[in-house]
């Protein structure tokens, strides 16, 4: 799985704020405004912070110091500014809203911008987080933010941090496409290496998460063949079949004319081993879309793996008979299923005429059916890729 995913930076609203005018006041609140005017912001917020020091429920104070502080870009302490001053009353809430939306777009912003150059040094992933951070702290309700922090940490391989980002992404917005895809990839990862390390109930239950995040991106999205992919692969993992069937004939039912559906129900089928049904889809995949490569493939595999398995059963049946009848022959019909794959994995050589898997079926295919010269061709291409491996 890549680490790094381009992001896109937000166009930015333009917030005109009220200007601050001079009404009856403390000294210190006179002097801030003052020095407001002037720009002096160093010297508006040490007046301030005396002013709510001796006047603590002064909520214009408050909203002064929080705009002062948005000057200073001390955005932290802004915030904090704003909300004493929303707890005091909401005469400067509409403001307030304004100034946390613009900064929380210019963090966001710069966050983008420091992401993007992780590329070149990890130490911006960093600087990301810190613009992150602060957005969410602003706007804590922005799905977005944690979506794009998440993909920092992951970027920083804190798969743990960004499956925590993620999961309060989808809490915030259920509805979040991207955010339910990629909380389901990172949890399926995770289950692998669960498995790997033969952790079976932490892979169970890694792998039941994963789930729960791909069926909700399907809800969202059920013609996106992604979502569909991904809750075949996940429902086998776990033992499922019957969901996979129920989700594939579904779809076909439902759109019999949409390709991707056909494909993935073909490739469901393909996994029970159900060789012919599994072709009839592809088949009916590739009428609607003759240059659909991937069902092109997958329809040569099916009729491929059909011959293997007649070809398993006829060697069963063949070496039984010779026991008691040394004049046995074998049944050789499994060939023609063979020769029907060959059109069709031929054709897929050239989008895939680097995999090595492919080349060694071939030669298989083309030493089985006694065709020497496009054997020899197969095999020097098979043994080009795999020189030195």
């Amino acid at each position: 799985m890549k680490r790094y995913f381009p992001l896109a930076l937000l166009p930015l609203v333009v917030f005109y704020f009220s200007s601050t005018g001079f009404q009856c006041g403390s000294a210190e609140t006179t002097s801030a405004k003052l020095y407001m005017q002037q720009k002096n912001w160093a010297k508006a917020e040490e007046s301030l912070l005396k002013e709510v020091v001796k006047n603590e429920k002064n909520e214009e104070a408050h909203f002064l110091l929080g705009q002062v502080r948005f000057e200073l870009k001390k955005y932290l302490s802004m915030n904090e500014s704003f909300t004493n001053a929303l707890q005091l009353g909401d005469q400067h809430k509409v403001d307030i809203v304004r100034y946390r939306q613009s900064v929380w777009g210019s963090l966001f912003n710069e966050g983008v911008a420091f992401y993007n150059k992780g590329r070149d040094s990890a130490v911006y992933y960093d600087k990301a987080l810190d613009a992150f951070n602060t957005a969410i702290t602003l706007m804590p309700d922005s799905a977005n933010t944690y979506y794009v922090a998440a993909l920092a940490d992951y970027a920083k391989k804190d798969m743990a941090g960004a499956v925590r980002r993620l999961e309060t992404a989808v809490g915030k917005d259920p509805k979040y496409l991207d955010a339910q895809k990629l909380l389901g990839q990172f949890n399926y990862a995770m289950a692998l290496e669960k498995l790997e390390a033969k952790d079976e109930a932490g892979a169970n239950a890694l792998f039941g998460k994963a789930q729960k995040a791909y069926e909700a991106a399907y809800a969202i999205e059920p013609e996106n063949a992604e979502n569909i992919r991904n809750l075949i692969d996940i429902y086998e993992r776990t033992k499922q079949s019957d969901k996979a069937m129920k989700l594939t004939s579904e779809a076909v039912a439902k759109d019999p004319s949409n390709k991707i559906f056909r494909y993935a129900y073909g490739a469901f089928l393909l996994r029970q081993d159900k060789y012919k049904e599994a072709g009839d889809q592809f088949a009916a995949a590739l009428k609607i879309d003759p240059e659909y490569s991937d069902a092109a493939y997958n329809l040569g595999v099916s009729y491929l793996n059909w011959g293997v398995a007649m070809k398993e059963e006829s060697d069963k049946k063949y070496e039984a008979e010779r026991k008691t009848n040394k004049a046995a022959k074998e049944d050789v019909a499994y060939k023609e299923k063979f020769k029907e794959a060959l059109p069709y994995l031929e054709k897929a050589v050239a989008t895939r005429e680097d995999d090595v898997l492919l080349w060694q079926t071939l030669t298989k295919i083309y030493s089985n059916l006694g065709m020497s010269d496009k054997y020899k061709k197969a095999l020097e291409r098979f043994d080009k890729l795999t020189k030195g491996k």
